[in-house]
């Protein structure tokens, strides 16, 4: 081998390992910074570097400040440091021809010493050159990637803000979501009260027609031989009479009635606290503040009396359009003596949607009145005839009803002024719900009471004969004694009905219209009277020893559903 290739072989390493340096050095140090920078932003967040913004900036700026200040120095005095280190001061490229120059002499000569001697020197220059270009790149390196470091953190740091910033926006416009929700309802509030402010101005006629029927049942007293109000002679056997609306009342007080009604229109009022006629309600709330005390008994009570969740004593809209005019008319109709509401309904008496809880309606006769999605609940009907009257949708819960028909009405047997020339005057019950009602007696023969509901309620002797009741349900009704001769009972749901006798799913299914009673959706397992007792609606109005009397020997049933509607 030469001594020319001998050098070649001896420089060309040490550039490879110096190239090799400078460009892993700059990566690692790009590298390096990027996963501290990146561990910081991923574990420690935005806000790490939001409260050590200006330390970063300080640490960034002193960094770049001393490469800069290491190169200018480097620059300056370069020479000394290139003599000191390597002997030489220049490294032009122009300086290199000399050493090669002697090592081709050398060489030629035959002069190992000299070649060798040359070589050494050029080495030296090759070094000397490539350690100030390897610096002076190393530098620049440093401060572009510095530079580059500090805009991509930068703009890291901007779209962490931006992220941010979009989500406090979405936060704000969740807000802005529900206080727009909550403006909706105060609208709807709004728009409720104002119709109740509207409706307001007409509870002055009807306390005018409340004046005007009480002078009609004075009338009708002083008729009746009662002494004059003022006499001190009147007694309390002698209040009220009941009022003929044909006899007693005049035909312009009668159609300001009916006017009244229909002036009024049903809204969603604001019903706050407890219904005073829903006793259980009461009593919750009276043992409320012992609940922590007592949880036995509370717990007793509880399962008795369905009750669930808190006492409800917040002031809020009914569920469901109203009207407590259309009930204060209803209300003042009733105590002034009226009992036949049919000349009145006939002139238009509008009662649908009245709202008017806890009425007693004695030996009143309602044929053909409107009573759609009328709210009665809590009230006491006693041998009422609502035949022919228009049901649908009307709340009947809690109510006790003893000899109440709701059968529907052949033409030959409508009251007048009603027309007896039409074949029917049919009930129209659908929907109606008797929740948690007792009904002793009742007659819901022929009615068309699609989907009407009977939950929880007591039905002693029933008749529903022909009556169209399908999709209707007796979910935890106690049923004794019904007939269901003709019934349309497609669909009805039975779950949990407590009914009397042995035979009762079978005489169901004979009974009822043909193909429309499944005998195999439902089965039957006995029960004890004091298991009956637990249904409100019975227990509260009968004891033990009648409901046994009444049961006698047939025993109770309880009816479970094993099989879907849709099937």
């Amino acid at each position: 081998m030469s001594d020319t290739e001998t050098i070649s072989e001896v420089v060309k390493p040490t550039l490879r390992r110096g190239q090799w340096f400078n460009s892993s050095s700059l990566g690692l140090l790009v590298f390096g910074f990027g996963v501290a920078a990146g561990f910081l932003i991923a574990f420690s967040g935005l806000g790490v570097l939001e409260d050590a913004a200006g330390i970063l900036l300080l640490v960034f700026l002193t960094v770049l400040m001393f490469i800069s200040a290491l190169g200018l120095v480097l620059f300056l005095f370069r020479k000394p440091l290139m003599r000191r280190l390597f002997g030489l001061a220049q490294t032009e490229l122009e300086g290199f021809a000399e050493p090669l120059a002697e090592v081709a002499r050398g060489a030629v000569d035959r002069n190992p010493q000299r070649a060798t001697d040359a070589a050494r020197d050029l080495v030296h220059m090759a070094l000397a050159r490539y350690a100030w270009i390897s610096t002076r790149r190393w530098i620049i390196g440093s401060l572009t990637a510095l530079i580059a470091a500090m805009a991509a953190l930068a703009g890291t740091a901007l779209l962490f803000r931006q992220n941010e910033l979009l989500q406090d926006q979405s936060e704000l416009f969740a807000e802005q979501n529900v206080r727009i929700d909550q403006q909706i309802e105060l609208d709807r509030y709004t728009v409720q009260l104002a119709e109740a402010a509207r409706n307001a101005q007409l509870v002055v006629e009807i306390t005018a027609i409340a004046t005007e029927l009480g002078q009609a049942v004075d009338r009708a007293m002083i008729r009746q031989g009662v002494p004059e109000t003022g006499t001190g002679l009147r007694s309390v056997e002698s209040v009220v009479p009941v009022l003929d609306p044909l006899q007693d009342l005049d035909l312009g007080l009668i159609m300001r009635i009916a006017a009244a009604s229909r002036a009024t229109r049903p809204y969603r009022f604001l019903r706050g606290g407890i219904a005073t006629e829903d006793q259980s309600a009461i009593l919750k709330d009276a043992l409320a503040r012992r609940k922590e005390d007592l949880p036995q008994t509370w717990a007793a009570l509880s399962a008795g009396f369905g009750w669930d969740g808190e006492v409800a004593n917040s002031l809020d809209l009914v569920d469901r359009p109203a009207s407590p005019e259309r009930g204060q008319l209803l209300t003042a109709l009733l105590q002034s003596g009226v009992r036949d509401t049919e000349v009145l309904s006939f002139y238009g008496l509008d009662l649908s949607y009245a709202y008017a809880h806890g009425l007693l309606l004695p030996d009143v006769s309602a044929q053909a009145a409107r009573l759609a999605y009328a709210d009665l609940s809590y009230s006491q009907m006693l041998e009422t005839d609502f035949g022919g009257a228009s049901l649908t949708g009307a709340r009947l819960r809690n109510t006790f009803l003893k000899d109440v028909s709701f059968a529907s009405v052949p033409g030959s047997e409508i009251r007048p002024p009603y027309s007896k020339d039409l074949a029917f005057y049919n009930t129209n019950m659908a929907g109606v719900d008797f929740h948690d009602a007792h009904l002793l007696r009742p007659d819901f023969s022929n009615i068309d009471g699609l989907a009407v509901q009977f939950d929880g309620a007591t039905l002693v002797e029933p008749q529903f004969q022909d009556a169209r009741i399908s999709a209707g349900t007796f979910r935890g009704t106690v049923l004794l004694a019904p007939e269901f001769v003709g019934t349309d009972l497609r669909s009805v749901d039975f779950d949990g009905a407590i009914i009397d006798g042995a035979d009762a799913l079978d005489r169901i299914a004979a009974e009822a219209a043909e193909g429309s009673f499944k005998r195999a959706r439902f089965e039957q397992s006995p029960i004890t009277l004091e298991d009956a007792l637990q249904v409100t609606s019975l227990y509260t109005v009968m004891g033990y020893e009648e409901l046994q009397t009444r049961v006698a020997d047939r025993g109770l049933f309880r009816i479970k559903r094993v099989q879907p509607f849709e099937n």
